[in-house]
């Protein structure tokens, strides 16, 4: 959702608040700098009531089309977070609105639907239809495998948003032919400029929310193709095991424990070039569809996207913790985010 979309989108959003409830709702400021604490800067600040008794909002303009998308923006901006976060959306669905509901994040859609706390505050409205918001959205490249794979790889090494093609595809595991498209629709979605001389270098201009982005579709979208597989395995097999012998990389909880030392794992997601046979033989993991234990397809080239030890990148570690519904879960994505993916996205290499 470009620039200029997101106000028209906020604009629709205030007139329909006023249209509901009688509130009056207008825009403070785009893209405040809050309070340093703030893991990303909000899109705007809106103040919702009369003149002395107006309460404000942190606002995140998005299309919300997955739950992830609203456990990740949760994770980055926890309960008690001030000012609160608010939702603008071209549509929210029945079913999204009760989730947003049960997770306490306030929101408002253009045809009206509303959950909205504050002093002496408290509405819900919800089943408005809206016959083309959810159609209207198309899936572009960039919600494609290869387009998440590309994304990942430059989200990883920014330095190869200015390599040549080749070496993107070579990094992303994708055919050549598909990273021109997808550097122009970067492009054209404004997460990427021209820049230099005749535009031939390029620079990221909102690499935060690509991550936003990439992390919500990846569960849907790219994991489902990565020859999942499971095991079970014995508790506490994990503890102090380095899986570079094996070939093979944590994510999920394993690998933000690693991380971080902070979360205990209950369940292990491993990423390798294929099924370490050696790993399942030594450690007695045995095939069991709903185990605790599962083994995901690489889908980057190791040796070109960096690592942290045995550690899948810091950017998919947080989007397989965001993908779930774990209060733990959420909250070590927060820390990775501001611990790892922020410093590093803000002091590219």
């Amino acid at each position: 959702m470009g620039a200029a979309t997101q106000r028209a989108t906020l604009k629709r959003v205030l007139e329909a608040i006023g249209r509901e409830t009688g509130l009056a709702a207008r825009v403070v400021q785009w893209e405040p700098k809050l309070h340093r604490g703030a893991l990303v800067r909000p899109d705007a600040l809106i103040e919702i009531g009369g003149p002395n008794t107006g309460q404000r909002y942190a606002v995140e303009i998005k299309n919300i089309h997955r739950f992830e998308v609203l456990h990740q923006l949760r994770a980055l901006w926890p309960h008690g977070t001030r000012p609160p976060l608010f939702i603008a959306a071209p549509y929210i669905t029945t079913q999204a609105a009760e989730q947003c509901r049960k997770m306490d994040l306030y929101f408002a859609d253009t045809v009206g639907n509303i959950y909205l706390k504050g002093r002496g505050l408290h509405v819900f409205v919800t089943g408005k239809r809206s016959d083309d918001a959810l159609g209207a959205a198309k899936k572009g490249k960039l919600a494609n495998p290869a387009g998440l794979k590309v994304v990942f790889a430059l989200l990883c090494r920014p330095g190869l948003l200015n390599a040549p093609y080749r070496q993107i595809a070579a990094a992303a595991q994708v055919a050549l032919g598909a990273i021109g498209p997808i550097i122009k629709e970067l492009e054209t979605r404004k997460f990427v400029a021209p820049e230099g001389r005749h535009g031939r270098a390029r620079r990221f201009l909102d690499p935060q929310r690509l991550v936003q982005e990439w992390a919500a579709l990846y569960p849907a979208v790219l994991r489902p193709k990565l020859n999942v597989r499971r095991f079970r395995a014995e508790a506490n097999w994990t503890e102090g095991l380095e899986l570079k012998p094996y070939h093979a990389f944590w994510g999920g909880e394993v690998g933000a424990n690693r991380l971080l030392h902070y979360l205990k794992p209950e369940t292990a997601t491993i990423y390798a070039p294929e099924t370490p046979k050696q790993l399942v033989a030594d450690h007695r993991l045995r095939a069991d569809a709903t185990g605790d234990v599962e083994v995901l397809d690489v889908f980057w080239n190791v040796n070109q996207i960096p690592t942290v030890q045995d550690v899948v990148p810091p950017i998919l570690v947080y989007a397989d913790l965001t993908a779930t519904t774990e209060g733990r879960n959420l909250e070590a994505a927060r820390m990775i985010y501001e611990q790892f993916i922020e410093p590093a996205l803000r002091n590219p290499a």
